[in-house]
């Protein structure tokens, strides 16, 4: 009888270092993927930072006194997360896609429209790449909320993972019409 207990414990031992095992190899695995998708959502939020400034600069150099503030100041604040950046983004690119779209004498050339474009380009790779984060993110929240890798996930000193948000817009689409009216005139 006492050889058979010996064995149950065995094995409930071996079955809870697998479990644990198991748990901690699939918060390596999304860990990894959500360090990922932070990096290149702030190599995204950058490139869209320089894209922006670029199309600023050119907006300023028409106008007497400049319009927009410098994005350098944007990206030299510190942040603890891309989270935050992206918000300080957004709410230049709101400015910006605010003048685009207001001012009728604005006619962007070839060189801004390239511009846009290319902005157009970063931003549907930063939703993805956001969405990519997010989806994992998700994961990762789940298994922090669920027994048992929710004991792993205190002894580990794990945190919830923030989401982003998203809000669709309609810039380029008002952009590409302008510039149609503009080069059939």
């Amino acid at each position: 009888m006492i050889p058979y207990i010996v064995l149950l414990i065995v094995v409930i031992i071996i079955l809870i270092i697998y479990k644990y095992v198991s748990i901690s190899v699939d918060y390596d695995i999304v860990l990894r993927k959500i360090h990922d998708g932070e990096n290149e959502i702030d190599e995204l939020l950058h490139k869209k930072a320089e894209i922006m400034k670029s199309i600023a600069d050119n907006i300023n150099s028409i106008n007497d006194n400049s319009l927009f503030s410098d994005v350098d100041k944007i990206l030299k604040k510190k942040r603890d997360n891309t989270l935050a950046l992206d918000r300080d983004l957004g709410d230049y690119y709101h400015e910006l896609k605010e003048y685009l779209l207001v001012n009728k004498s604005y006619i962007p050339d070839e060189i801004v429209g390239a511009k846009i474009k290319e902005l157009e380009s970063v931003e549907l790779d930063l939703e993805a790449t956001k969405r990519f984060y997010n989806d994992n993110s998700n994961i990762f929240n789940d298994l922090i909320d669920r027994f048992p890798s929710k004991i792993i996930a205190k002894k580990k000193g794990y945190d919830f993972k923030y989401l982003y948000s998203f809000d669709k817009e309609e810039l380029f689409e008002i952009l590409k019409s302008k510039n149609k009216k503009n080069s059939e005139i």
